[in-house]
């Protein structure tokens, strides 16, 4: 028999472990996931070799082994969009703004003002643009920000678009290890320009141009072909390699696991943005991998872009490597994916052949805007699973918010103004607690020109039950076409040239959205070069003006 001291004290040990368990428990709840989230640069839908993105319509050139293990561990996105190229997408994303917010208003690279090869340019085209900015405003409450507010330490390794380049000023970003797109050294008393390959500068050695990357820009070696490319050593002549020039798309790859070696057990949970040079224009392929394709029969320029896939590819798989194994000693039990948001995403649409969606890079057609996305969250994101719910770059802000535990309504700006976001959290979609947003509609709206890609337009895609719609509106003819994208991928078929009933009511739906939308984000238009007046926002019923 237990004396009653004996019994006290075995209540007190009971009462003080499961006190111990439930903190323990509170803690882990508590606990804010880790993100790393990678954004390639003019990867496109059907780039990847995985169909779960791409409704089954997986590339049978380019091999992605990496991003295709990551699609059966998490959810894939078929209905996934940006912006029509680097810059308003990044800007959008950081943002959380269309570029019609006031703290965004960067629409294009560069300017509105890209003149298409119908003229020489102004006078003869018939809308002077719109003045845009080309950077997002410095005292918005942007993403890295946000997370900022719930403890996180954030890092920006890769491409700055859409923000300023150096990353200086007050973007919420505690190491930012911005690169530009072209590579400038010195060398041998000339400076020489390179798109993603190391250059021996006369002064500072080999470079990237970057003093937090230039580290890993040092020649490829043995030990570094050995160590680092074993993994990856089954598909391709690594060997081939030694004493070459680094990748640049290599030594961001490098820089994040670094990084996420050194973070993965403190104390603070971190947001790790990679937003990868690769695999975009001026393309140069490593080595190794260039040959690989080349031996398969493809052609210089085809091999070289399989050769940059596959090599962004495989620093994911180096990334994700990290985040399972951060002391890289083969030992799992220092595992942090369980507590890490792991996202691979696009800018734009890719730059060569994108079928079955029309259109490139540039475009407003699907083959621009629409992207490869995948989450993985484990234990909370079923793996496996696809959603075709439509989702654009202004949703990760709330998204990765709302995961990161943030109070939305209690963000305030320097001025101790509130932020405006034009996202919607799609947490409970990743969570599988719902399949569709109560939003309908995204938007699109350029008050300018791209060379030919794109002159003067707005769009907005609404979904219908479980279809989806898309209505342009062309400001220099002041006309409309809509397609039925479920049934018309690769908008061919203009239903407002024939359209039924149904079809009419559908379009004036979407031309009263579209007309609310323009004039609650004051959405500047350009000018007539004519007049100089304001080019008007559509007509309220002007689909059925169409029509007739």
């Amino acid at each position: 028999m237990f004396s009653k001291i004996s019994v006290f004290i075995l209540l007190g040990i009971l009462f003080l472990s499961c006190k111990s368990s439930s903190s323990q428990k509170e803690k882990t709840i508590e606990k804010k996931p880790n993100i790393v989230l990678i954004f390639a640069d003019d990867l496109g839908w059907t780039d990847v070799s995985t169909g779960n993105t791409s409704g089954g319509r997986g590339s049978k050139i380019y091999e992605t082994p990496e991003i295709d293990k990551l699609a059966t561990q998490g959810m894939s996105f078929t209905h996934a969009y940006t912006n029509q190229n680097c810059a308003p997408s990044r800007a959008s994303l950081i943002s959380g703004q269309y570029p019609t917010g006031a703290d965004n208003q960067v629409y294009n690279v560069g300017s509105l003002s890209r003149q298409d090869k119908r003229t020489k340019g102004f006078p003869d085209l018939p809308i002077k643009p719109f003045q845009q900015k080309k950077v997002i405003a410095e005292d918005g409450v942007n993403l890295f920000d946000v997370l900022k507010t719930q403890g996180y330490q954030t890092a920006f390794v890769g491409k700055s678009h859409g923000t300023p380049h150096p990353l200086v000023g007050n973007y919420g970003i505690d190491l930012p290890a911005d690169i530009h797109h072209i590579i400038a050294a010195p060398v041998d008393g000339k400076r020489i320009k390179s798109y993603y390959l190391a250059l021996e500068s006369d002064r500072k050695g080999w470079t990237f141009s970057s003093e937090y990357v230039d580290k890993y820009a040092i020649p490829y070696n043995q030990d570094y072909i050995n160590t680092i490319l074993k993994p990856y050593a089954s598909r391709s002549e690594v060997s081939l390699l030694d004493k070459t020039p680094k990748h640049l798309t290599d030594a961001i790859g490098d820089f994040s696991v670094d990084y996420i070696k050194e973070k993965a057990n403190g104390g603070q949970p971190f947001f790790l943005y990679v937003p990868f040079h690769a695999v975009h224009s001026k393309v140069v392929g490593r080595k190794d991998l260039t040959e690989k394709y080349k031996k398969r029969g493809l052609n210089k320029r085809v091999a070289e872009y399989a050769s940059m896939i596959e090599l962004l590819d495989q620093n994911i798989g180096k990334i994700n490597r990290a985040i399972k194994d951060p002391n890289s000693d083969d030992d799992f039990s220092d595992d942090i994916s369980n507590n890490t948001i792991f996202i691979v995403y696009s800018d734009n649409g890719g730059l060569r052949d994108n079928k079955p969606l029309t259109g490139k890079k540039g475009n407003l057609t699907e083959g621009g805007i629409r992207v490869p996305l995948i989450f993985r969250y484990p234990n909370v994101i079923k793996e496996n699973t696809v959603t075709n719910q439509s989702v654009h770059c202004i949703d990760f802000l709330p998204t990765l918010a709302e995961f990161a535990g943030v109070n939305m309504s209690k963000l305030e700006k320097p001025d101790g103004s509130k932020p405006l976001y034009d996202g919607a959290s799609f947490a409970k979609i990743l969570k599988g607690e719902e399949k569709w947003l109560s939003r309908e509609n995204l938007f699109w709206h350029l008050p300018g020109y791209m060379d030919e890609r794109f002159s003067p337009s707005t769009v907005i895609q609404k979904r219908v039950g479980e279809d989806y719609y898309k209505l342009f509106y062309f400001y220099e003819t002041e006309t409309f076409a809509m397609y039925h994208l479920n049934e018309d991928l690769p908008e061919k078929n203009n239903l407002l040239e024939s359209p039924t009933s149904k079809e009419i009511e559908i379009a004036l739906s979407m031309n009263a959205d579209m007309l609310a939308w323009l004039k609650a984000n004051n959405a500047p238009t350009g000018t007539w070069v004519k007049n100089g007046e304001n080019v008007p926002y559509p007509l309220k019923d002007g689909v059925k003006k169409h029509k007739d």
